[in-house]
């Protein structure tokens, strides 16, 4: 009897322990099912993590051990041609011919398009020889690409006068303030003399554009559009100083 009462006793206090211990392995199993994904991306992800301050890259002029020659910057392929600088009409970009003519021709004084802005005046070419302007300058267009308008020779001469002047003169003439200040050796061309009047546009864009002598390169301050238009103003100034019947 005492020990069935007993036994009973002992029962009741196991199933009470067993009763309260139940919410705490509830909640402990809770907390380990949410600490083990926890743990694992803490584990593993961090050994991924990578700063953007501390991503392989490749830093200009930097050694590189990666390539055989350990330089970090690649050259271009062969042929690039950055956006926006394709090239394809050679005469408007470079102001030189497509094929590349054998035989000088007159040279016109007007632009070439769908109007002029002076009267047709033939210049006499030189003797066909090696030493002729003509010869000099095989490859260089003598037409304009684009109709010169009246707009166009206002915006050549307020160009002209901003990058050309202060060398060649406001005429033309190889006397601007540089020269006249003492740079004078070589002196600026004058566009009167019958070398360059006789000279194609071609020739002028050319010298714009690459430099010529003692003359940088403008191609970095004028851009294509405005060569053309000085140009057709530097004409203009050849017109307004020859004399007439020539």
């Amino acid at each position: 009897m005492w020990n069935s009462e007993k036994q009973k006793a002992v029962g009741k206090r196991q199933k009470a322990e067993n009763t309260k211990g139940r919410p705490r392995r509830r909640v402990l199993r809770i907390f380990v099912s949410c600490l083990l994904p926890t743990v694992y991306c803490l584990l593993f992800t961090s050994a991924c993590r990578r700063d953007m301050q501390d991503q392989p890259k490749a830093i200009a002029y930097r050694e590189s051990s990666f390539f055989k020659n350990g330089l970090s910057s690649r050259p271009l392929v062969e042929g690039t041609v950055p956006r926006g600088y394709l090239r394809a009409d050679r005469e408007y970009y470079l102001g030189k011919k497509l094929i590349a003519s054998s035989q000088p021709s007159p040279v016109l004084t007007q632009p070439a398009g769908a109007q002029a802005t002076a009267p047709s005046i033939n210049l006499p070419n030189a003797p066909v020889t090696t030493a002729s302007t003509a010869a000099l300058y095989p490859d260089d267009v003598d037409t304009f690409p684009f109709p010169i308008t009246k707009e166009a020779l206002d915006r050549g001469q307020e160009r002209y006068q901003i990058f050309c002047s202060v060398c060649h003169g406001l005429t033309g003439s190889g006397d601007g303030i540089l020269a006249r200040r003492g740079f004078s050796k070589p002196s600026p061309a004058s566009y009167h003399q019958d070398r360059l009047r006789q000279a194609p546009v071609g020739h002028f864009f050319d010298v714009m554009t690459n430099g010529w002598g003692a003359m940088p390169s403008y191609a970095s301050q004028i851009p294509v559009e405005d060569r053309w238009r000085i140009i057709a103003y530097i004409r203009a100034l050849q017109l307004s100083q020859m004399r007439q019947g020539r």
